[in-house]
């Protein structure tokens, strides 16, 4: 599937989901497809996380709305166009998906018996700068792990073109 039936695919089905649920339809931009990926990728950003929050917007319901809405970047067909796949881990940490979206899994207990679910948590968390920067350096970590596993330490190659 390329992006073009990807972008067509979103505009259809939104069409018939704005059609169904008013009696006005809703005019969509043609460039859906490149708008929601973008803004979806937005999402790997620590300081842009922070920025929701500092600013109210991560706890506004239709906002969180939108936020369950853009899940379907976690198919594989959709997957496919992300650059920064921590932004479906940092979509997950905000808006957890709900037992009734997985089959099988009661997550009725998730919160631990505190009352709060970790969604909320984490938006409450991710306010606080120390928390910000711990999770951007764990990001950093994780970039430069992976990167060392798939590319080999850059110290063994300074080390073995260091003697010619």
């Amino acid at each position: 599937m390329s992006a073009a039936d990807a972008a067509e695919k979103i505009g259809n089905n939104a069409d018939a989901a704005a059609t169904s649920s008013s009696a006005t339809p809703i005019s969509l931009p043609p460039n859906r497809f490149e708008l929601e990926l973008e803004f979806v990728q937005s999402l790997a950003s620590p300081a842009y996380l922070h920025y929701l929050a500092t600013s109210g917007i991560l706890y506004q319901s239709s906002f969180l709305d939108f936020l369950r809405y853009l899940r379907y970047w976690k198919r594989p067909e959709y997957a496919k166009y992300l650059q920064y796949p921590h932004c479906l881990y940092f979509l997950d940490l905000l808006v957890p998906p709900s037992s009734d979206s997985i089959e099988g899994v009661d997550s009725s207990d998730s919160d631990g018996g505190t009352g709060v679910d970790s969604g909320e948590a984490f938006r409450r968390e991710i306010a606080q700068v120390p928390f910000r920067n711990f999770v951007h350096e764990q990001q950093f970590y994780s970039w430069q792990f992976r990167s060392a596993r798939l590319y080999g330490s850059s110290k063994e190659e300074d080390g073995a073109s260091g003697g010619k």
